[in-house]
């Protein structure tokens, strides 16, 4: 398995990416005035960047080995299926 050290300047360039994409959550909903529905989708993208951002270098997941990558997106398929049961029971409650 190869391993790359990260640097203080790989660090600096993914903070800048949340920060830029932070702000772009901020001023997306008086930029671009379209349905909550669409703002919604819209910030949820945003929102997927950054967790990718975060687990990617933060977190230390690109030099992972395959099996434990695969145990973090085994957790998110429960996740996602967890919210996909709750919000169909609320859409029939």
């Amino acid at each position: 398995m190869k391993t790359a050290i990260p640097t203080v300047a790989l660090y600096t360039k993914v903070l800048a990416g949340l920060l830029l994409l932070t702000l772009l959550t901020f001023l997306q909903p008086s930029w671009f005035h379209l349905s909550p529905e669409k703002t919604v989708g819209i910030q949820l993208l945003i929102a997927l960047m950054k967790v990718g951002l975060v687990t990617a270098y933060y977190m230390h997941l690109r030099s992972e080995i395959a099996y434990l990558k695969g145990y973090v997106v085994m957790a998110l398929v429960i996740l996602m299926i967890f919210f996909l049961i709750v919000g169909i029971d609320v859409m029939h409650s």
